[in-house]
Formats: C-alpha cells, structure tokens, sequence
C-alpha cells in the first residue's frame, strides 16, 4: 500500500499544487483553504470506520469461535435434540456478523464520495468569489491551467484518503495482535539456563506450593514427593484434587508458588524448556491428534525431519495399533483427517500411546491412557507397557486398580498432601479407602 497508493498520490498532490502556487498564488491559496476541513471530515470518518471494522471483527471472532466449538462436539448435539437451538445460536451470531460486515462495506463505499462532493463543491463556492477578486488578473490560458491543475490534485487526496481508510479499517486488527504480544508468559526460561542431555528419572518435589489463581485456594500445599529413577507411582484422588496439577508443574507449565522441584537434583527451573519436555512423555487421557498420516502422528517428535519407519511401527506393535493400522486403505501412509476424526476412540488413543513410545524419554506420564481399550486390547497393551517401563521412571495417574496395580507404590493425593497407601490395602473391600477406590472408579466410568 506504501508505494502502491501513498508514495504516488503524495508526488501527483505536490506537483500539482507547485504548478497551482505558480500559477495564481492567491487562488492556491483558496484551494488551501479547503484542505485543513478536508481532513478533518476523512479523519472523523475513519474513526467511524475503525469502530465499525473493530465490531465487524469480533462478530467475525464470536462466529468462528462458536462453530470451532460446536463441530467437534455434533454427537452431543444430536444425542441432546439441540439441533434447533444450535442452528438459532448460529443464526444470530452469523446475523450479527453480516449486519458489521455490511456497516463496513457501506461505510468504505461512501466515504470516498463523500469527500470529493466536500472537496468539489467547496473549491467551487471558493473560486467563484475568488475569481470575482481577482477579474482581470488572470487569462484564460493560465485559468484552464489553474483549474486541471485543480482536478489533477482530486484524484490523489482521494486516493490518499482511501490509504488512510485502508489503515484505519485494518487498526482493530493490528491492535489486537499488539494485546497478544504483549501477553507475557509467566514462566520464563533463564539466560543461562542449564541444557541436560541425559536424565535417568529422578524427581523430587520439596515444599511445593501451588494455586491457579490469586484468589483461588491452594491446590498442592507444602507438597513433598520422592521418585526414584526407574520407580513406577501412581497418583490416585479425587477429581480436581491436583494429581494433573503434579504433572503440570513438572512439564514447567507453571511454577510453584513457593518450593523447588527437582530433575536429577537439577532445579527445573535451572534447565532449559525444552530439555525438560525432550526427557519426559505425557499420554493424555484426552487424545489429541492432528490432521495428517498415521505416520506422521506417531513420529510427531521428528516431523520436520525423516521419520524413522522401524521405529514408528514398533511403538505401534507395543500400543498394539499395528495391526488395525495395516487394515487401513493405506496403512501408515492413510489420511485420518482433522484431529484424527476418521479413526474409532480406542484407535486414537492407541495412535497417541505410539506417539508417545516413539520418543525415547527417561520418564513416563500416564493419565489413565487405557481408557479408550476394550479389555483385550488393554491386556496386550499392558503386555508391551511392562517391556517399555523397565527403562522409564513412570507416574500414573489413576482410577481404576488395575492401572494402580501396575505401580511399585501408590499415591493418595487429598488436601494438598500425598499419603502413600500400602497396596495391600487397595484390595481390601472394607474401609475409608475402598469408597474412595469406587468413587474414583465411578468417575474414571462417567469420564469414558
């Protein structure tokens, strides 16, 4: 737009009004006159402008929200007869957001007529008394001069005007990507940050503190917690009671409020991001999968790079995945489209525990990953979970007693303490345990 409209508007407007100043000092003058109100009316137009584009894009913004989030969730919707409401919700956002757009469009067709029936009809009342002044002081020749000069210096104060439209109209854009960059992450790498190139798994919690909010109350506090390298823990509690927020804090997805987690007696916050994140393996109990090949989910790690086949289809025999990918229209190679929508739930947590054995990491996350596995496909893949843990430290988190019985020692998250709870007693029937094993169980159900 700079040398496309600007630069050659402000060259055509100085020379045409050094020839108008040669010409007749006294009606350039005139002319000038007009200028000052001319802007004037362009700026208080594109203010306008730049509230109506700033409305028109956040209608724009509600309405790609909105269907972001509904599409996804189509099943709730028909299984709920929310069919009609949906479709009034969608409605009114889409009225809402034709209604800005069309304001704007208006609004950037008018105001460029505007100006110039401004422009025109004020030279023209301006140099009809001027020429009244002036009678006699001018030949004809030099007025038609004069006066081409006049219509040569509209076409680019209204191209000019136009620019400055263009800018304001894009303002709300720009305004908000500032806002955005001025989001500053609260946890934040050191210059001379520590960079790991091996960690053997042990981990250390030491008077962890911790809230999501200034006004929330604590979710972990004065929390102390021990893992040795190749130890396998499991983290059990009721929902919300903070066994995420475990693994939240020690992927540095937050800091602490007070206390100090440590890697390998390495301060976390001593090392750098990204090694912390190389050496550890989160597979989420909500699977999330990308639009692509089964392939390249899998060897997610490397998808910039070659992706490594032998290995990709070796953490899909241990996710036991192999076999229901081969039947696929194209095996590993096959499309399975936006957020892995063409695959069942069971496959695509399968894809993503693969995704997760690719990487080779020191430490294990598990929160409940075999949710979505009927029984068989759970028990094979318990089988190559065993193989893979031997070299891992592992924390699971959990819900069901099998997946506690998987641990070397288990974990009672409640109050912002940690209990460890003798195995023994998780198989006991009788006791204040036992209801919370069941109400766990009855989550982990409703969660699935």
């Amino acid at each position: 737009m700079l040398f496309g409209t600007v630069v050659p508007n402000t060259l055509q407007f100085l020379v045409m009004a050094t020839q108008m100043v040669v010409l007749s000092p006294p009606l350039a003058l005139v002319s000038a006159l007009g200028v000052p109100c001319l802007l004037l009316v362009i700026g208080y137009l594109g203010e306008r402008l730049r509230g109506i584009s700033r409305r028109a894009h956040i209608t724009a913004a509600k309405l790609s929200s909105y269907v972001n989030e509904v599409l996804p969730l189509m099943l709730v919707v028909k299984a709920n007869n929310g069919e009609l409401n949906e479709n009034l919700h969608f409605c009114r956002l889409a009225h809402d957001d034709l209604i800005a757009r069309l304001g704007k469009k208006k609004l950037k067709a008018v105001i460029p007529q505007i100006v110039q029936v401004i422009y025109i009809g004020g030279l023209i009342v301006l140099h009809a008394i001027s020429l009244i002044a002036l009678k006699g002081s001018m030949d004809g020749s030099r007025l038609l001069s004069f006066t081409m000069s006049l219509v040569l210096l509209i076409d680019p104060i209204q191209g000019m005007g136009k620019a400055f439209n263009e800018l304001k109209e894009g303002e709300p854009a720009v305004e908000r990507l500032f806002e955005l960059a001025q989001f500053h992450n609260k946890v934040v790498e050191k210059p001379n940050a520590l960079d790991l190139c091996y960690v053997t798994g042990d981990i250390k919690f030491s008077g962890v503190t911790f809230r999501y909010g200034d006004n929330l109350p604590l979710i972990l506090n004065e929390l102390d917690i021990h893992i040795k390298r190749g130890e396998r823990v499991a983290f059990i509690g009721r929902s919300g009671g903070g066994k995420t927020t475990i693994v939240k804090l020690l992927l540095r997805l937050y800091d602490p409020l007070y206390g100090d987690i440590f890697l390998d007696d390495y301060n976390i916050q001593e090392v750098k991001l990204r090694n912390i994140r190389e050496h550890i393996v989160l597979i989420p109990q909500d699977t999330m999968l990308f639009s692509g090949t089964v392939a390249e989910n899998i060897g997610y790690k490397d998808a910039s790079g070659k992706l490594d086949m032998e290995c990709v289809e070796n953490a899909a025999r241990i996710a036991n995945a192999d076999e229901f990918i081969r039947e696929l229209p194209h095996g590993y190679q096959t499309n399975i489209g936006p957020r892995g929508s063409l695959l069942s739930g069971g496959q695509r947590q399968r894809v993503a525990i693969a995704r997760a054995l690719y990487r080779k990491s020191s430490i294990l996350i598990l929160d409940e990953a075999t949710s979505a596995l009927d029984s068989m496909s759970e028990q094979l893949f318990r089988q190559g979970l065993e193989r893979l843990m031997k070299n891992h430290t592992v924390l699971i988190i959990a819900h069901r007693i099998e997946t506690m019985m998987m641990a070397d020692r288990v974990l009672l998250v409640e109050g912002g303490k940690v209990e460890e709870v003798p195995k023994s007693s998780i198989l006991s029937p009788d006791g204040h345990l036992a209801s919370l094993l069941n109400s766990f169980a009855d989550t982990g159900r409703r969660k699935n």
